[in-house]
């Protein structure tokens, strides 16, 4: 930066101004504020300072319009009109502005203004810039401080008085408060208010003077009257504070402590009350300690009792799924140090709930707790046996050499627990499904190891109980298959993917088509065409069924009223319903809605019921029955015979079929066994006024019998497969035309 022309011109010789001129420059380059000087409202020179305060390029700014680049134009007007007279008359401006940067950003500036010859301020100005941004947040930030400490002042729970030479300079409400005055009340006071009715106040100055004189932390509890006249305890903490005018300041800190002295006198009187009583009577004392030791002794039980429930079973005393896992935990290292196996075993009691709900909670206790002490009998100590709820047990057989070390264990779980049990003078049979899964190869932690566990025992329930299975990779992929039908199910009605096929049913008498059964399939975007049985225990598992079951009684009945309106003859449509599905929705409702909307007659709708639904809540399935058949539906019940056959539900229930399971039609022409049950049951069926219907009728044989046995209806592959429902009219205008030609003479 080069030294303005404009200073005054100087007598001293050359060399000595040209220093003097460096010196100016070195001084305005590394001088801290930015210094600029104008004339006519341009800028003629600035330092580095100034350049770097407004963000510009020194170069650039040399030429621009004074003030006008960094204000905004109401500021700079307002600049002008401040500055403007103060120049004229040789004075200087002070002012804190806001100003802009080059790249838009506010600065906060400090200016000072002066011309460069007060006689004549167009031979230029001076301005000195200094950003005070910082300067400005700081003094913000102890302004918000401030504020903060008053507000805590104010709103603190104790009373705080700051005195200055005997004068009271600050007391916020508390204190007030304390002594009973109105707020405010102690501020600028002499500090005889607070004493002078101080009880014996000549002993308080001695105790509080000496403290505070050397500077120490006072902490009193003294009585005092307040301005109502009461008596309150208060303790005193204060302590003087440095002064810089050589005065005395000190703050205090005072708390109301009535209430506690209060509460310490009792228990002093009550101290003082029971030592006397234990002077008189010292036989007294020593049946206390008596009678505390056994507090204690019972309570040490007591702890010892809840840490030993915190990891035990309450009922069996084993240990509980938490301390299962930390053995676990143990034995795994032990075994992975030592390259041997451990087998976690999942033990689930069969019909235990049968035995629960019939003979009661207390049997049932008394029954897991006998199975818990066979099971110690059938494991070695080092093993570790858990209940982990109901009537589900897991057992952890450590140091196996190989798989096969376990069976042995497995088998003689079996038999122990198949032995008659005695409870409560009843004799209980019982028998368990256990599932296997080994470390490591099964799973790398308890977790993983338990889940698969579970899935054994399950395949060991399906394989028909009272047995054992060990886990493979094939239930792991089942339960994978089994997860993805459950999350494709949710989705599955909104997207359209469920279709229904029907199988025709046959007057056995006339060989005509008089009826169908919807079965619904499953059109998987994954799996294809997916059968009922694999995906409607899922639904009814997870409760899908009820939408489900409402969907297909609609769907039903709008295809039978499609045909009919096609011009085929009146059609029976029979329809499964589900026992979750009759439990929890509202079937009569679904029903009534469903012919409603499809126009169909209801004499044309059959309901398929299964064994299950009718042994439930007879009562309140015989209202929804009565009711169903009033709307005039028909009702049959679904594979007779293999359920809790009952002749009561028969009388009771106004049923009108029952359909034969395929079960017995299946070996009918060969076993003799099978033959008597299904003339049996059609007898029966005939004398209750009933129709019956044979399902799984797949060769000429079996249909040969059922005429003999005078069985009224059939369906199975013999007559046609399920078919689509454009596949089944197709199928019935066939059979209607063969029928046709049959007849003519």
């Amino acid at each position: 930066m080069s030294i303005p022309p404009t200073l005054p011109a100087s007598d001293a010789p050359a060399t000595s101004i040209s220093q003097t001129l460096l010196e100016y420059q070195a001084i305005l380059e590394n001088a801290s504020v930015g210094i600029v000087f104008t004339r006519h409202g341009k800028i003629l020179h600035c330092n580095p300072t100034f350049a770097q305060i407004f963000g510009w390029p020194h170069d650039e700014l040399v030429g621009q319009p004074g003030s006008g680049f960094y204000l905004s134009p109401a500021d700079h007007a307002r600049m002008h009109s401040l500055a403007t007279p103060v120049l004229k008359q040789g004075g200087r401006l002070d002012h804190e502005m806001s100003m802009r940067r080059k790249d838009g950003s506010k600065v906060h500036c400090h200016f000072r203004i002066k011309a460069i010859n007060p006689k004549n301020p167009a031979d230029g100005i001076i301005w000195i810039v200094e950003d005070i941004g910082d300067r400005k947040a700081a003094e913000a930030a102890l302004q918000e401080l401030l504020l903060r400490q008053d507000a805590i002042l104010e709103n603190a729970s104790v009373g705080i008085i700051f005195t200055h030479n005997r004068k009271i300079i600050h007391a916020n409400p508390r204190a007030d408060a304390i002594y009973g005055w109105a707020p405010g009340t102690l501020l600028g006071q002499q500090t005889d208010i607070l004493l002078k009715d101080q009880h014996d106040y000549a002993s308080f100055s001695r105790a509080v003077g000496p403290v505070l004189g050397s500077g120490g932390l006072l902490d009193i509890e003294w009585p005092i009257t307040r301005k109502d006249g009461s008596s309150i305890c208060l303790r005193h903490m204060a302590r003087a504070l440095p002064s810089t005018d050589g005065g005395h300041n000190t703050i205090w800190i005072l708390e109301d402590v009535t209430e506690k002295k209060s509460a310490q006198a009792a228990l002093t009187q009550a101290h003082d009350e029971l030592e006397n009583r234990v002077h008189e009577r010292t036989e007294e004392l020593a049946q206390t300690n008596a009678r505390l030791l056994l507090e204690i002794a019972e309570r040490r039980h007591a702890e010892q009792q809840i840490e030993f429930l915190a990891y035990h079973d309450p009922l069996t005393g084993l240990p509980n799924r938490l301390l299962l896992q930390d053995r676990m935990q143990q034995a795994m290292a032990h075994a992975q140090r030592t390259t041997t196996r451990l087998a976690l075993l999942f033990l689930d009691l069969d019909n235990f709930k049968k035995i629960n709900d019939s003979l009661g909670h207390a049997t049932g206790d008394a029954l897991l707790k006998e199975v818990a002490s066979r099971l110690r009998e059938c494991v070695r100590d080092a093993d570790t046996i858990s209940r982990q709820g109901g009537d589900e047990f897991v057992i952890l057989l450590s140091d196996l050499l190989d798989p096969d070390a376990a069976v042995p264990v497995l088998t003689n779980i079996m038999e122990r627990l198949q032995e008659p049990f005695h409870a409560d003078g009843t004799e209980l049979s019982t028998s368990v499904s256990i599932g296997a899964a080994l470390f490591p190869q099964d799973g790398p932690d308890f977790e993983t190891l338990r889940k698969k566990a579970d899935m054994a025992m399950y395949r060991a329930k399906e394989a028909g109980r009272n047995t054992y299975r060990f886990f493979n990779e094939e239930m792991n992929t089942e339960a994978v298959e089994h997860l993805v039908i459950r999350n494709g199910l949710r989705r599955a009605l909104e997207r359209g993917e469920f279709t229904l096929h029907y199988q025709p049913q046959i007057d056995l008498a006339s060989a005509a088509v008089i009826g169908a059964e919807a079965l619904i399939r499953w059109n998987h975007p994954e799996f294809g065409l997916v059968p009922p049985g694999r995906f409607i225990p899922i639904a009814e598992d997870s409760g899908l069924i009820v939408p489900i079951g409402e969907w297909v009684i609609h769907e039903a009945c709008r295809q039978a009223m499609a045909w009919k309106t096609s011009g085929l003859p009146d059609l029976t449509i029979a329809v499964n319903l589900s026992a979750v599905q009759f439990r929890r929705s509202q079937v009569e409702q679904t029903v009534i809605s469903a012919l409603q909307q499809s126009g169909l007659d209801p004499s044309l709708l059959e309901l398929e019921l299964t064994e299950s639904i009718l042994i439930q809540n007879v009562e309140q399935v015989l209202a929804t029955v009565k009711r169903l058949k009033l709307l005039g539906v028909k009702l049959s019940i679904d594979d007779f015979g293999t359920g809790y056959s009952s002749l009561s539900y028969l009388k009771r229930f106004d049923i009108d079929k029952l359909k034969i399971d395929q079960s017995f039609i299946r070996d009918l022409a060969t076993d003799p066994d099978d033959a008597a049950i299904v003339r049996a049951i059609i007898q029966m069926a005939h004398s209750l006024n009933l129709k019956t219907i044979a399902e799984g009728v797949e060769n000429p044989g079996m249909l040969q019998r059922l005429r003999i046995f005078r069985c009224d209806e059939a369906q199975g592959y013999h007559f046609a497969r399920p078919m689509p429902a454009d596949e089944f009219a197709r199928y019935l205008s066939t059979t209607l035309l063969a029928q046709a030609s049959s007849n003519r003479p």
